[in-house]
């Protein structure tokens, strides 16, 4: 199936597998069967990935594009879904993202429709400080290409532009922090986990909500900005509180904050903003680079790195987008 969209060549096809990602030509299908594993005590069956996410691609500034997109079995096609943007984290891919973080049980379960970037060489040009990845130094222009899956997105799918949010881990949350600052217009609200606002410049945020959820001890991109033990070579990251601020003050939310605890290692900071928006941090006590909720990893295991078995920061994320 070929559509043409604002300009945009797209190409639909079923991936080939959760691993290994590779650019495809236009047109080629590979429906080999991968199933994601089913959460315990989960209500929601296991989804077979290789049937159900279907892959995309957009040219945009001269280069092929590939985004993926889940559409949840039995949504209304006359009712406009909501949309989730979701970004990868540095060196990672869309499908083993959205299996690690279990978005597409959680696209089942609320009724979001999930659509997921391709960073180039999995990266993204989250717009600043170091380190500069393989994206910013070739000058990417990844908001351009976010802009065009929101095109075809939307022309593609049955989407309210009401409700559309993006989400991303580490690098991915970064490039998130981006999308609101350059493309304010075009989400309500984000959903950050162990990122923070690297964008030297952020002339949006403006009417966007923001969910924040970090680990006290990330060595990889720590709490408090700099570097830590297992941040990149040359890493001075900003700190995450001056993202936080800068979205309390361009939302003119209050200085006082309703503190509540999801889960025995996390905490969370909420402010009341004028136009219904919110602003949130989470805490997670002793957490490190991580998604709170999923299965470790073998890198943390070895580095003995705390991801919180109590936080879903999943399910969190999408009641927070809910409620926007």
């Amino acid at each position: 199936m070929v559509l043409m969209v604002c300009g945009l060549v797209i190409s639909a096809c079923v991936i080939a597998a959760v691993f290994g990602l590779g650019a495809q030509k236009s047109g080629q299908i590979d429906q080999t069967s991968v199933a994601t594993a089913q959460g315990a005590g989960s209500a929601v069956p296991a989804i077979n990935l290789a049937d159900t996410l279907i892959s995309h691609s957009i040219s945009v500034g001269g280069l092929d594009r590939q985004f993926y997109v889940y559409q949840p079995q039995g949504l209304d096609p006359a009712k406009p879904a909501p949309l989730i943007l979701a970004f990868h984290g540095g060196g990672g891919n869309a499908a083993d993202f959205a299996e690690k973080t279990k978005l597409l049980e959680i696209a089942e379960k609320y009724g979001f429709v999930i659509a997921l970037p391709q960073g180039i060489r999995g990266s993204w040009n989250s717009g600043g400080h170091a380190p500069i990845g393989y994206s910013e130094r070739n000058h990417i222009d990844d908001i351009g290409f976010v802009s065009a899956v929101l095109d075809a997105v939307a022309l593609a799918y049955s989407i309210d532009p009401k409700r559309t949010f993006a989400t991303g881990m580490s690098s991915g949350a970064m490039m998130t922090y981006r999308v609101a600052c350059d493309l304010p217009k075009r989400v309500s609200a984000i959903a950050v986990v162990a990122g923070t606002l690297n964008e030297t410049v952020c002339n949006g945020a403006q009417d966007v909500s923001l969910l924040h959820i970090h680990g006290t001890d990330d060595q990889n991109v720590p709490i408090d900005g700099g570097a830590g033990a297992m941040s990149a070579r040359s890493a001075d990251y900003p700190a995450v509180q001056g993202g936080i601020s800068l979205f309390k003050e361009r939302n003119h939310c209050e200085a006082a904050s309703q503190r509540t605890r999801p889960a025995q290692d996390t905490t969370c900071d909420t402010a009341a903003c004028s136009d219904n928006e919110v602003v949130e941090f989470c805490s997670i006590t002793g957490g490190g680079h991580a998604w709170p909720g999923t299965a470790p990893a073998l890198w943390q295991r070895l580095t003995h790195v705390y991801v919180s078995p109590y936080f879903d920061a999943t399910d969190y994320i999408a009641q927070f987008f809910l409620n926007q």
